[in-house]
């Protein structure tokens, strides 16, 4: 459907464009601002930088990749018109993350739940471009919450980076730990990388190429499939609940 509104949007008259919804039928959908992205951005959007005579969104990507910031604007808009059709049909509120990978957009996606969407505006750069929004956003998060860096392997990469095994947090069933080392830190340590990272996590049982994987993923690379959901679950869970015993006083 992106692909489809990139083909038929006017680049030259952005504010007063039209979402098509449907390849068959030309009027259905709605008009929208192209100019603009529909709900939350990172970076935040500062109205103080708007000019008079520019879209605000325009002057952020001068001189970056122009058709990737369309893109991203088209799809934040269908993002709000699922979601607000979500709302009134069903009920249900949703929050959204629109970027280029799946695991950029569920991490973006959780900065303004519960019910809102967030957009990680350009510019992407390549694996250490320090300018890139992508590393910008990443360097933020524990290595922990990187989707992809399971508990295990998070665990190595904290002990490497501390130069000792991490403190954990006392009690708690998932081994929490106290001590945060961040996407930052990983990637600035000295000859981080993808073969640092596989003698670290490789070995007896491990992924091939686990090292490459979650050095990719740390920078925000992501070639995995959004799956279409399933009509079944994977699995159901019922709980049963014991009627609650009420305290009567004396």
């Amino acid at each position: 459907m992106v692909d489809y509104n990139i083909e038929m949007i006017n680049q030259n008259a952005l504010q007063s464009s039209f979402l098509h919804l449907s390849r068959n039928d030309p009027t259905i959908g709605f008009p929208f601002d192209g100019s603009k992205v529909s709900g939350h951005t990172f970076p935040a959007v500062s109205a103080n930088k708007k000019s008079s005579n520019e879209p605000l969104d325009q002057r952020l990507i001068r001189g970056h990749d122009s058709l990737l910031h369309l893109r991203l604007v088209v799809g934040s808009h269908i993002a709000q018109h699922l979601r607000y059709q979500l709302e009134e049909h069903q009920g249900y509120s949703s929050t959204v993350g629109i970027s280029t990978t799946k695991l950029i957009s569920k991490l973006v996606g959780n900065v303004n739940k519960p019910k809102g969407q967030t957009t990680l505006l350009p510019p992407y750069g390549p694996i250490g471009m320090d300018e890139s929004n992508v590393a910008r956003f990443l360097d933020g998060h524990d290595i922990g919450k990187v989707p992809g860096v399971g508990f295990k392997c998070a665990q190595k990469i904290r002990d490497l980076i501390l130069g000792r095994p991490a403190a954990f947090e006392a009690g708690l069933v998932y081994g929490g730990t106290k001590e945060d080392v961040s996407v930052k830190d990983v990637r600035l340590f000295p000859s981080m990388g993808g073969e640092l990272l596989e003698k670290l996590l490789g070995g007896h049982g491990a992924p091939r190429g686990i090292g490459t994987k979650v050095w990719g993923l740390i920078n925000g690379v992501d070639d995995s499939d959004v799956s279409k959901a399933r009509e079944v679950p994977h699995q159901i869970s019922i709980v049963r609940v014991e009627p609650m015993q009420v305290a009567r006083p004396y």
